[in-house]
């Protein structure tokens, strides 16, 4: 597990090895730079939550201190959550200026980005088709942070999650460990939790059980508020050590590789950018960011894994936007789906536009895989939206020269036959390894991109 764990962080190690001391000499260091997920709605809320938290002239302790109690004070768990504390317009009005002040941040350096050392630990299940992710993974803690900066109730995943954005974009790396709480009649209950790293290494934080305190009492409690004794931590607390005593083993190599990320913002970026991809795959991706097909959610992903169908739903609306020259209008979308939050826009304008559909009654089940006949069918509706101005059934998408000879043909879903044709014909799909379609085989993500770039290239 250990090894899984630092792979990132030693790419970047060796990065390090390889410059001057002198790189290192600049006054910026770990704890005085935001950490950012990249994610522009997540870490513009941030910034708004962290505007009403008193920060000036306070040290390290303190300004945890001060995020931890704001969470205590202004979250909730067995609230309605009928009350959204995300002024949406405003918001909308100002994401593009801010997108724009991100970009420019990471270029010089005065902001980095948080480092996905779990995403390699999620698991795949090929019986249910679902991608599970390691709870510390920027994806799962975007996930479950958002839910709470939107409604501000929710259970321990949700507590940790905000946790880790709101210390990140003060300079801390945060991280989010899964296991048990133990009670004291010897009972156990599924927990989440924190380790956060300061100067002399990583110390543990528990917000959602100081917050059951306070729930109790009436009074702010810090009986799980940075406790430096492991031994101590696990009188309360049951978990599999191997994440945790890795990141704290490293703990100066993590200090070391935000370091170099600060003074090197565009060397390392593309390091890690292409650090979790297959050799074959880095020229399409990097085509992929270049004609602007890239989506944000792909970032620092591992992109080997599945696909999920809405992290495909962000590929097809950026596609649409590349194809026709044409913004998708985010304004007013309806909400289809009561599997998919109101936040997950592209979700939402990818349906709008006819592209992808649910999967049954009213769910788009957002997180489970792809097959390849399903993201081809989302393009190809694309391409025959931006020639028809409607989606059909892809019948009248001109054919090109190559003929589908496919020995396992016949297995796509009639609903799909038009476009894998369609995409064969022009050289844009081929078959797997053994020749056949598989098309309900999961598509990875490289997989999608290379599909995406060859369609928008052909």
């Amino acid at each position: 597990m250990k090894k899984r764990v630092l792979s990132l962080l030693l790419t970047v190690a060796l990065l390090v090895g390889l410059l001057p001391t002198a790189a290192f000499a600049a006054d910026r260091k770990y704890g005085d730079v935001p950490i950012y997920f990249g994610d522009v709605y997540i870490d513009y809320i941030a910034e708004e939550i962290l505007k009403e938290i008193d920060l000036e002239g306070k040290n390290d302790v303190e300004r945890i201190r001060a995020v931890y109690d704001w969470i205590v004070l202004n979250c909730e768990r067995y609230g309605t959550g009928d009350t959204l504390y995300v002024d949406m317009d405003r918001m909308e009005d100002e994401i593009e200026d801010f997108y724009e002040y991100m970009v420019d941040a990471l270029a010089d350096g005065d902001i980095t980005l948080r480092l996905d050392v779990a995403e390699s630990m999620g698991s795949y299940d090929p019986e249910s088709g679902y991608y599970y992710l390691n709870c510390d993974s920027n994806e799962y803690v975007a996930y479950a942070a958002a839910e709470m900066m939107l409604y501000r109730v929710g259970e321990c995943h949700n507590f940790s999650a905000l946790l880790i954005v709101l210390l990140g974009h003060l300079g801390y790396d945060c991280r989010m460990i899964d296991g048990d709480f133990l009670n004291n009649d010897g009972s156990a209950v599924m927990h989440k939790w924190n380790m956060v790293l300061l100067e002399d290494g990583y110390e543990w934080l528990d917000v959602r059980m100081d917050h059951a305190n306070y729930e109790r009492t009436g009074k702010l409690s810090y009986t799980y508020f940075l406790v430096e004794d492991t031994a101590q931590w696990e009188k309360k607390h049951s978990w599999d050590h191997g994440y945790s005593d890795a990141m704290m083993e490293n703990a100066q190599l993590l200090v070391d590789t935000y370091g170099l990320m600060l003074e090197l913002p565009e060397m390392v970026k593309e390091s890690i950018l292409w650090d979790n991809c297959s050799d074959w795959a880095e020229t399409y991706l990097k085509q992929a960011v270049e004609m602007e097909i890239y989506p944000d959610v792909f970032l620092w992903a591992d992109m080997t894994k599945p696909v999920t169908r809405a992290e495909f739903a962000s590929v097809a609306v950026m596609f649409y936007e590349a194809l026709t020259g044409e913004t998708v209008d985010y304004g007013d979308l309806d909400n289809p789906f009561s599997d998919v939050s109101d936040d997950q826009t592209d979700v939402l304008a990818a349906a709008a536009l006819g592209v992808v559909k649910g999967t049954g009654g009213d769910k788009f089940d957002p997180n489970g895989s792809l097959t390849r006949e399903q993201a081809v069918t989302m393009l190809g509706r694309v391409v025959e939206l931006a020639e028809f101005g409607e989606v059909d059934d892809g019948s009248r998408l001109e054919l090109g020269d190559r003929e589908m000879t496919f020995p396992d043909q016949a297995a796509i879903g009639s609903w799909a036959a038009n476009y894998v044709n369609y995409f064969v014909s022009h050289k844009v799909v081929d078959g797997t390894g053994d020749g056949t379609f598989a098309p309900t085989l999961p598509m990875t993500r490289e997989q999608a991109m290379k599909v995406a770039v060859a369609a928008l290239d052909n």
